[in-house]
């Protein structure tokens, strides 16, 4: 538990940086912060909140920048939430509701998101086409890769290759396979993983293993996947590293795991945040990720979200990101 000067100096140091880019050193939080102590106690605790992994020293001065941690702290902890004024809020819907059309109306909210954001816009809509379990096989292709054939109604048949991060048995994988066929035979598969949820949790890694698998399965297809932007994070300042640029051009290639990453949003109440590692994809590790699902007769039909540097301003554009999502959501129910 940090001192109460120590939440301070973190809240007033993610502050500052994201607002100017710069490293914060002990001088600039003695001027802008209501702290009432010296240079040296600031730079002391400084010391100590990066060796706890909160902030972390540059090459640059002697200031620091927060770290993921740190981020992280910041925004489930310190960060108010500020809703658009009534202004911005028409400007929004006034671009995104002039396109009735879906298709049209998909890319004109990513189009604004990115505009209004500054940002990467993506926006992922789920295969509404209700497929219902039938039956499922599990194959074991090695240590770590899993095949799946999953036949659903009409007998439609599908099959994946997923790697399992950690290892499972022939045996353990054949009792998953025989309880999700005794169980499940005529559940939609959009809502096997809930039940598996609030059924298994005894066997929570091989969960976890299953609910990738079945996600896999009803995300929408990767061309449906719409992007846009791209070109604003490549100047980004905070991104200007070329390495860094590689990965955001490789995983804006991979459409398919923006996909997958966006639906890990489907059964998040709000705004979910990734930042870095967090999102569990290497790609994404220089980038925050703010999404959003949004609704169409009471049932989540898409997520949209916008991929920035860990420096933005998670306040406006978390607001941002709500509130496009509740206009797709008001517009699919007209």
């Amino acid at each position: 538990m940090l001192s109460e000067r120590k939440q301070i100096i973190i809240k007033h140091l993610v502050e500052a940086y994201i607002r100017n880019g710069d490293p914060i050193g002990s001088e600039t939080l003695l001027k802008k912060s209501p702290l009432e102590c010296s240079a040296a106690t600031i730079r002391s605790d400084l010391v100590t909140l990066e060796k706890e992994g909160l902030i972390q020293s540059t090459h640059q001065s002697s200031g620091r920048i927060p770290t993921v941690r740190g981020y992280r702290l910041f925004i489930d902890n310190y960060l108010t939430r500020k809703p658009l004024t009534m202004d911005e809020e028409e400007a929004l819907k006034k671009v995104i509701l002039k396109n009735q059309d879906k298709k049209n109306l998909l890319n004109a909210a990513s189009e604004v998101l990115s505009n209004t954001t500054d940002l990467a816009a993506v926006i992922s809509p789920i295969n509404l086409n209700k497929k219902i379990f039938k039956h499922i096989e599990l194959y074991k292709l090695s240590s770590n890769k899993i095949l799946a054939v999953l036949i659903t109604n009409n007998d439609d048949v599908e099959n994946r290759i997923f790697d399992i991060d950690m290892g499972i048995s022939e045996e353990k994988l054949k009792s998953l396979k025989n309880y999700m066929n005794e169980h499940f035979a005529g559940v939609p598969v959009t809502e096997i993983p809930s039940f598996l949820k609030e059924s298994m949790t005894a066997i929570r890694d091989e969960i976890n293993a299953l609910l990738k698998i079945l996600t896999e399965f009803v995300i929408s297809d990767e061309s449906e996947c719409i992007i846009n932007g791209q070109s604003k994070l490549i100047v980004n300042n905070d991104l200007s590293n070329i390495q860094k640029i590689k990965k955001l051009i490789e995983l804006f290639e991979k459409k398919k795991t923006l996909a997958y990453l966006l639906n890990k949003c489907i059964k998040t109440d709000g705004i979910k945040i990734f930042i870095g590692h967090e999102s569990g994809e290497k790609l994404l590790n220089d980038c925050s990720l703010i999404a959003a699902p949004y609704m169409q007769e009471n049932r989540v039909v898409g997520v949209l979200g916008v991929i920035g540097p860990h420096r933005i301003n998670y306040q406006k554009i978390m607001e941002i990101v709500d509130f496009t999502a509740k206009i797709m959501s008001e517009n699919d129910e007209k």
